[in-house]
């Protein structure tokens, strides 16, 4: 009886440590998820975790509008790639980040995309299996060190007094 209930206040305090993680990730909201618009532009396409919207401006001028909304925020990361200009939030905003395309031309697209749990995840999983390839690594060297040692430095025995 006693582990019956121990597991179910087990149960209920991961509940209640999970669910705002599972309320922030599944929890709705509208797009653009509170992140910062250029007016003017049109929505080309709409998914469950990104926005596309169009707007009639060379990429230059998008890119400076962004670049002066993100001076309020601390934690934004800009990644100069090839095909886009990428704005990741760092911190707790409820967009994940803002790609601004090169396509060239008078139109700029621009993809915003929120916060899920599968990237949440997968990250874990990665440093996971990073850390532990790096802990096995590590045994290995060690085996190796203590092999070595044995049999550099052996073990002496111990002569009984009488």
């Amino acid at each position: 009886m006693k582990r019956t209930i121990f597991a179910i206040f087990i149960g209920l305090m991961f509940g209640l440590v999970l669910a705002p993680l599972s309320l922030q990730a599944w929890g709705g909201g509208e797009p653009p998820w509170n992140a910062p618009l250029l007016p003017g532009g049109t929505t080309v396409k709409t998914e469950s975790t990104a926005i596309y919207i169009e707007y009639n401006l060379p990429y230059e001028k998008v890119l400076a509008f962004y670049k002066d909304a993100m001076a309020k925020y601390p934690d934004e990361k800009f990644r100069d790639w090839s095909d886009q200009m990428y704005i990741e939030d760092q911190g707790g905003a409820q967009w994940h980040s803002i790609g601004i395309f090169k396509d060239g031309g008078a139109k700029t697209t621009v993809k915003i995309t929120r916060d899920n749990m599968t990237w949440v995840f997968s990250t874990l999983a990665i440093r996971f299996a990073g850390v532990f390839f790096v802990l096995c690594v590590l045994w290995v060297f060690l085996n190796i060190n203590s092999a070595v040692m044995k049999k550099f430095f052996p073990e002496k025995k111990k002569v009984a007094k009488a």
